[in-house]
């Protein structure tokens, strides 16, 4: 406590100095949607998708649906136009429509390994094919749409995202009259789970510090001690966040949650905090009397919650699901992070305020 009043500043150049690393921390983050993932490298599960991915190409379905007469044959070049793109991706080996088989079909009659100019001649050729098991797989019914199926074999995020925009690119490029076509399958879908998970927790954040700084301002009458109670937590937020992005925890659909639950169990201490001030303020009118005593009565309050709620929570890093272990490890070092700042780095602001003020207040 003594050191807070007498040298202020070089608390304030350690949380500087830490914030700087935990920001070039933040620059290293990484989303992960990908399910395997969630089980340790031992887990069966885990060794099992990674020999798919490894052996078998991959086990995330890709699927490019064309909408349009499925015995046309500007149709069925197009799907064959657009799995010899999907080839000079690295992650895609193998892909599979009906205009392979129809290409197969046409070469096997001598005809050569391409798809007839005649439609009477693909015709032909479907009513050879029809009635094999494969191909209810990759055309209705009624011949109005089919699929080029495939397997990613990649689950990188950038990748992903890398994967579905040349994608999405090429069939913007290469309009059809004759057909729709749209890409669907397991990369589009993580793709924007990925942007989701961003988005999320941008605006779930910046909602959550702007409710808190007006609730806390509202209950303590004054916008100022609600902006100084959220520092503090937000300090610790930017602090998760860089031990994320340095030890390489990715967010997903369960550490994306932290930081929301780290501001609003945080908030807690700022405010034990800030009223303990208050209190001691009006009783003394002395700021660093009254800090002295809220450390010491209020920060051991702290320090028990902090102790108690974290050990709850470290209870999980003995789950199997790695999301729940890294989500355990992060709400501690969160709850941890919140107690130390309110007992270090907000007192010393209130401080320096209080200073700031008397100085203001005897020049006048």
């Amino acid at each position: 406590v003594k050191f807070l009043f007498k040298h202020p500043k070089y608390t304030l150049t350690g949380w500087g100095v830490l914030l700087m690393l935990c920001i070039g921390g933040l620059m290293l983050i990484k989303t992960s949607v990908n399910m395997a993932d969630y089980f340790k490298k031992d887990n069966p599960t885990r060794i099992a998708e990674d020999v798919m991915q490894k052996k078998f190409g991959g086990s995330l379905p890709v699927f490019v649906v064309f909408e349009g007469d499925m015995q046309s044959p500007e149709v069925l070049k197009m799907m064959i136009s657009t799995e010899h793109f999907m080839k000079e991706d690295p992650n895609i080996e193998i892909t599979q429509s009906v205009a392979d088989l129809i290409e197969q079909m046409n070469d096997a009659m001598g005809e050569g390994k391409k798809i007839p100019d005649d439609k009477a001649k693909i015709e032909q050729l479907w009513f050879l094919l029809d009635g094999q098991e494969v191909m209810p797989q990759l055309v209705n019914n009624d011949l109005t749409k089919g699929i080029i199926q495939s397997k990613f074999a990649s689950v990188d995020s950038k990748e992903l995202e890398v994967f579905t925009a040349k994608m999405n690119r090429f069939i913007e490029d290469n309009p059809n009259e004759h057909c729709k076509i749209e890409l669907t399958g397991m990369p589009s879908v993580y793709v924007k789970l990925n942007s989701s998970l961003i988005n999320s927790q941008y605006n779930s954040l910046l909602i959550a510090i702007i409710m808190v700084v007006l609730i806390v301002g509202l209950i303590l009458r004054s916008a100022s001690k609600g902006i100084f109670a959220a520092i503090p937590v937000v300090a610790t937020i930017i602090v998760l966040f860089g031990f994320m992005g340095i030890t390489g925890i990715p967010l997903d659909i369960a550490t994306v949650l932290v930081a929301s639950i780290a501001l609003g169990i945080g908030i807690d201490y700022s405010i034990h905090v800030i009223t303990g001030f208050n209190k001691h303020l009006i009783s003394h009118g002395d700021a660093e009397k009254a800090i002295e005593e809220t450390i010491l009565l209020s920060g051991k309050a702290v320090i028990i919650n902090v102790i108690s709620v974290s050990a709850g929570f470290l209870v999980l890093l003995f789950s199997q699901i790695v999301p729940l272990q890294n989500f355990g490890l992060l709400v501690a070092i969160s709850m941890f992070g919140s107690g130390f700042g309110a007992l270090t780095l907000l007192p010393v602001i209130l401080i320096l305020v209080n200073r700031k003020r008397k100085i203001i207040a005897n020049n006048h």
